[in-house]
């Protein structure tokens, strides 16, 4: 269950807009990234942005624009795969391009190729969604029976969910219906490494880091622009968190005691508190379900932080050694359907997480969430802290949809928007 919470918001400023994106997809646990920080993270949003407005008919193909552009960008896409209506049975003309594909994988034996199927609108989702998987697989099959390793080839429907055109022409229609060809890598180390990073992590009992985040959000005309904050965690497991977040417009601290869940908004002098009792894991999942507010760390102080970060990752590259705070780290990048994301392990006998770097392949201007990692502690080393509720500040107590919005580190005046 990696929790996906990827925000579609909105900067409303005259005729101006700022775009960040959310999205809560649970599917089969989840899909995205929320690394270090109780804002949600950024990935893609509802409907790809970066070329809706493509028009005119299909580039045409040609085996060496296919070869070079795998080559190059690491990615094609393909037209002339013809299927019959509704259906994954191949049409004519097929042969050609499958045995282009086949020389090109046999020629570069290290490439391995990952095969996304896509429709138009017409028809429901879940159908488009089956279909294009359908199709994805004959094509695989088809490559397989000409002498490619099945092991190199990955098969993907992504439906009617990523248009390149508009689905209200005929020229549209066609160029969505496409077959997109990606070279991926598979590194074994890259995994390895990141497992043992987990491993440690679920061993600790107890851990404590401070944090420097930045939240990257691009405007209406491509402007970059960050919002930081810091923070920190303390953990005690299995069943006990203290976290603090400060930015520009939030200063928020999070208790839970193995039982009660406190929420204080700094700012505004007001904390609600839930009851969720249970360990870290229980009360991260309640919170994502239920409450709808996000924790820390969140997906690395679970005990199977692995599985939730790998779910859905189709590439893994083991890009050698990186200083991150004057720390040797090795640097591993990961690919998934919409976002990229890359982490620095710090080498030695704690290999606990330097840095991370998640970056969205599915809007205009790449919008990214990074997170630096410090004073990082373990066992005897973490200060011994309070996980108990002090009322200290004579704080008012208020429900917990009431003060949501004064926990959220984005300013008011950023408001929830429609998929784009």
């Amino acid at each position: 269950m990696l929790y996906s919470r990827i925000n579609l918001l909105k900067y409303n400023e005259c005729a101006s807009a700022w775009r960040v994106f959310r999205k809560n997809t649970r599917g089969n646990k989840a899909i995205t990234l929320k690394i270090f920080a109780t804002v949600a993270l950024v990935a893609m949003a509802n409907a790809p942005s970066w070329s809706a407005d493509m028009d005119g008919p299909p580039p045409q193909y040609s085996k060496e624009a296919m070869q070079q552009a795998l080559q190059t960008k690491e990615r094609y896409d393909v037209y002339g795969l013809h299927f019959d209506i509704g259906k994954s049975t191949l049409g004519s003309g097929a042969k050609t391009l499958l045995d282009d594909i086949a020389t090109a994988l046999k020629n570069l034996p290290d490439w391995g190729l990952r095969i996304v199927g896509h429709t138009d609108a017409s028809g429901s989702q879940e159908a488009n969604a089956k279909l294009s998987l359908e199709r994805a697989n004959t094509i695989k099959a088809a490559l397989v029976e000409r002498g490619i390793d099945p092991n190199r080839l990955l098969a993907a429907g992504a439906g009617q969910d990523r248009p390149i055109a508009s689905n209200d022409t005929d020229e549209g229609r066609t160029l969505n219906r496409r077959v997109e060809l990606m070279r991926f890598t598979d590194s074994a180390e890259a995994r390895k490494l990141l497992k043992a990073m987990s491993d440690y992590l679920a061993a600790q009992k107890a851990i404590s880091f401070a944090y420097d985040a930045s939240l990257q959000i691009v405007t209406n005309s491509g402007q970059r622009l960050g919002l930081a904050s810091s923070g920190t965690v303390s953990l005690s497991r299995p069943d006990k968190v203290h976290a603090t977040r400060s930015g520009g417009f939030v200063d928020v601290e999070s208790l839970f005691d193995g039982k009660t869940l406190t929420l204080l908004g700094k700012n505004v002098n007001k904390y609600t508190q839930v009851e969720i009792p249970g360990t870290v894991d229980h009360l991260i999942d309640a919170l994502k379900d239920k409450y709808g507010l996000p924790l820390p760390a969140a997906d690395l102080l679970l005990t199977n932080a692995y599985d939730e970060l790998m779910q859905g990752v189709y590439d893994a590259k083991d890009l050698g050694s990186g200083i991150v705070n004057g720390k040797e780290c090795d640097s591993l990048a990961f690919r998934k359907d919409d976002v990229d994301f890359q982490i620095w392990v710090a080498q030695g006998e704690q290999p606990y997480p330097c840095r991370m770097v998640i970056t969205s392949t599915m809007v205009v201007g790449g919008p990214e969430y990074s997170v630096q990692i410090r004073d990082w502690k373990t066992g005897d080393a973490v200060m011994h802290d309070d996980y108990d509720f002090k009322n200290t500040s004579k704080a008012e107590k208020i429900d917990v949809e009431d003060l949501k919005h004064s926990l959220n580190e984005l300013p008011e005046n950023f408001v929830v928007g429609d998929g784009k």
